[in-house]
């Protein structure tokens, strides 16, 4: 006979201050008073701080919820109002109904004086006077909300809760969170500021997040992951739809374009280091709070994500969609391990071409890293593959001899179908096959549309085919993620030494017919990585380079009035933050014309385009320019505004003393120094000496300003990555030993640098030392044919040789 039990606590709890739990906040209105706000944040294991439970997110449970309070605020939970009683003495008591089975980590209420707005089952509730600048947020929940509807075929209020709450907290520890009923963001999420923040890169934020959040309203919250150590089973669709479901919603924004550099190529980044880990991890290894915190990692996003989005593209979207409809059926209220969704993904998987489900599965879930395909072009159109993981540093104690079960794409001028991203085979986890295209192929692209989790490392003669292939009209079809995808592995294979980079470089000369966002993306992003490590001579010759291949995108950018669609203001963007930096194209007198104009018509630029702009304004521009972005800075209410202000300042090339004791004086609110010191150094590779000698001479100013030893020592930490001489290094060493006491428990981090430093000294002796050669006396037999791209260095000429 089974019997039921009722146990009743009485417990005290402490309303927090560290955004954990159930805390409280505190935040000005727009008539300058401060207010009081209290409300929830449960995930990970922060419910048992609230209430006694078992805090673990496959014992679901019902939950009710009474709260008394002062009758001057209002509150709100997961499920609906059902009544409010007048207690007296200027208290009320709340009651709401009960939410349907779910975890512990979805549980939230709120106690505050925000303002709500309903129409249906949908409430906004944010800061009196922000309701009319929420109208995008809203459109997208309620697009969003029907469009999971409509690929789910599971209506939103029938999974449990009919009510779907979006509260914009002034303060919050994350961009958003999916209880569910009652999801949280931060305000800025969800407010599209008139002129201030609603740009398409605003709006994109607004999109991506939300978007996310409703995801987990069928991902996470109704059909939940057993236990952490699954955790990918919540956030790796969440990532995916936040990109795909977008996509389809908003095309203009061109999210499944955007979502290989901003999120498979990060991946890649993270996966190639001894500190990855795998998607699934065994229940053993994930116990404590802190091994719970590990899972919530960029493998578990960037790389869940991407995995999905490979799975789905070999399945074909109509099998995966049936499969995705079948899976949150079957377990709708329930929880799930990753062998529950692989049983429906096997269901509906395509018969050909064959493979073993379980070891794909196993290799890209439970196996850590992944790997480069080698290929290997010879004669009468033979073609030989190898495989070996990619790693960043070889000696890092990483396992290299795993091996993948690799999907294999391709495109050639013969057959150029890039749309087709089904597997043609599988190469099995050996270490290699062969197989035969038509020899007269001109050009060969493994791994159409980046789809699949892998790099290519091409054989030499197939590489300069492919150049070939790009400097021809149109590109020959190649689309654009795969050459985004060809500059990415180019510098991560120069960066590891499997290949040089006068190698990159000369394939690279292609980008002078480029003007498309993906590509310049991947190249700005690994020409970054690269630049930090140049010494002040190198500088100058990628000065030439970008002189160069620069030109045409420049041209067709820049600072022209035409209409543009958004991966050409993005690129604009990086394109003249560049060309500014570097001195080109007289960009900076272009980008005070620019500002000039506007100032006198009494308009600026807009919100996407700004914080460029001011920085290119600031850069070279007299005082006037400085100034004017001060006045601003300090009559601006917009906190969005103000970050874009005080970071465009700190792109002062001249005025570095001036934009510095600035801050250190205390005339740059506390929030805003670290923001205004970083652009001093990042953006003007010459001054990273200077701002380095200003920090240390003030460190204990400094230290007051930015508030604490650990940030001071990670500013150090960070404008050390920009070291390129030994006398820097010794600048570095001295400056610790001297005043290393100082930071108590941070000094380790400043060990940690020097480290860092010496590590990056090295790299570039082994990797940049022969980029450029000199032309004085050049040796035939060792340099080889030479590209026609010239880099005038302080007293000496250069060439990029194309040395492989």
């Amino acid at each position: 006979m089974q019997n039921n039990y009722t146990i009743r606590f009485n417990y005290a709890g402490q309303i927090r201050d560290d955004m954990q739990g159930f805390f409280h906040i505190n935040y000005t209105d727009s008539d300058g008073n401060v207010k009081f706000l209290a409300l929830t944040q449960s995930q990970r294991t922060n419910a048992r701080s609230i209430f006694p439970c078992f805090d673990e997110p496959a014992l679901k449970a019902t939950f009710r919820l009474q709260i008394s309070r002062p009758s001057i605020f209002k509150t709100v939970f997961n499920a609906e109002l059902v009544r409010s009683v007048s207690e007296g003495n200027g208290r009320a008591l709340d009651r709401f109904s009960a939410t349907p089975p779910m975890s512990t980590y979805l549980v939230a209420f709120m106690l505050s004086e925000l303002e709500s707005d309903s129409s249906g089952y949908l409430t906004t509730i944010i800061r009196p006077g922000y309701v009319d600048k929420i109208p995008f947020a809203y459109q997208v929940t309620a697009r969003a909300i029907n469009a999971f509807e409509e690929l789910t075929q599971q209506n939103y209020n029938q999974l449990g809760l009919p009510l779907m709450q979006i509260v914009g907290s002034p303060i919050f520890p994350h961009t958003g969170m999916e209880n569910w009923g009652l999801v949280i963001y931060k305000e800025e999420v969800l407010i599209n500021e008139p002129g201030y923040s609603d740009g398409w890169s605003d709006k994109q934020l607004t999109l991506n997040i939300i978007t996310h959040e409703m995801a987990h309203m069928w991902f996470g919250n109704s059909v939940t992951m057993a236990w952490w150590s699954y955790f990918w089973l919540n956030e790796a669709f969440g990532r995916y739809y936040e990109y795909f479901m977008a996509h389809k919603l908003f095309p203009e924004y061109q999210l499944d374009q955007q979502f290989v550099v901003e999120q498979l190529h990060v991946a890649f980044g993270i996966d190639a280091i001894s500190s990855t880990q795998p998607l699934t991890s065994t229940d053993e290894e994930i116990q404590s709070p802190s091994e719970i915190d590990y899972k919530f990692s960029t493998i578990t996003y960037k790389k869940g994500a991407t995995i999905v989005r490979m799975i789905a593209n070999l399945m074909g979207h109509d099998n995966f969609e049936n499969a995705i409809r079948a899976y949150l059926k079957a377990f709708h209220l329930k929880s799930t391990t990753p062998k529950d969704l692989f049983t429906y993904l096997k269901r509906h998987w395509p018969t050909t071409p064959e493979v073993d489900l379980d070891q794909f599965f196993y290799d890209w879930t439970e196996q850590i890293g992944f790997p480069v395909l080698y290929v290997s072009v010879g004669s009468k159109g033979k073609v030989k593959l190898t495989q070996k993981r990619f790693l960043l540093d070889s000696g890092d104690g990483s396992n290299h001899a795993l091996t993948y079960t690799i999907p294999i794409t391709y495109a050639t001028d013969a057959e150029p179908d890039f749309n087709n991203l089904t597997a043609r085979f599988y190469f099995l986890k050996t270490n290699e096959m062969s197989f035969k295209v038509p020899p007269t192929f001109k050009w060969i692209i493994f791994n159409v549309q980046q789809s699949n989790y892998y790099r290519v490392f091409y054989d030499k003669t197939t590489l300069q085919r492919i150049k070939a292939a790009l400097l021809r009209p149109d590109h020959s079809g190649i689309p654009t993620i795969n050459r985004a995808q060809l500059v990415d592995d180019l510098f991560n294979f120069a960066r590891v030494g499997m290949l040089n980079y006068t190698t990159v470089f000369n394939v690279l000369e292609y980008l002078k017919t480029e003007i498309e966002y993906l590509p310049w993306y991947a190249a700005f992003t690994n020409l970054n990585y690269v630049a930090q490590h140049f010494t002040l001579q190198q500088q100058s010759g990628l000065m030439r380079f970008l002189n160069t291949t620069l030109a045409k995108v420049y041209a067709h950018l820049a600072f022209t009035d035409r209409n543009i669609d958004v991966l050409d203001i993005y690129n604009r963007n990086k394109v003249i933050s560049w060309a500014c930096r570097y001195k080109l194209f007289e960009c900076d007198n272009q980008a005070r014309d620019l500002f000039d104009k506007l100032e006198m018509d009494g308009e600026k630029p807009s919100p996407d385009f700004r914080e460029t702009l001011y920085c290119s304004v600031t850069r070279e521009g007299d005082f006037a320019y400085y100034q004017t972005l001060n006045n601003w800075f300090d009559d601006e209410k917009v906190e969005s505004e103000k970050k874009k202000l005080i970071r465009a300042m700190g792109c002062t090339r001249i005025f570095l003393r001036y934009h510095f004791d600035n801050i250190v004086s205390g005339n740059i609110p506390t929030e805003y120094a670290l923001m205004g010191i970083t652009p001093m150094y990042a953006e003007n590779p010459e001054n990273v000496q200077r701002v380095f000698l200003m920090i240390t001479a003030s460190i204990e100013a400094l230290v007051e300003r930015i508030g604490g030893w650990e940030k001071a020592a990670n500013l150090i930490g960070d404008i050390a990555k920009y070291f390129t001489t030994q006398e820097q290094r010794k600048m570095l060493e001295d400056f610790v030993k001297e005043n290393g006491s100082l930071f108590g428990d941070s000094i380790p981090a400043l060990h940690h640098t020097i480290y860092t430093v010496d590590s990056n000294l090295k790299w570039s002796r082994s990797y940049l030392s022969k980029l450029f050669v000199p032309v004085s006396k050049p040796n035939v037999a060792t340099v080889g044919r030479l590209s026609a791209v010239l880099l005038i260095t302080e007293g000496f000429m250069y060439r990029f040789c194309n040395i492989y």
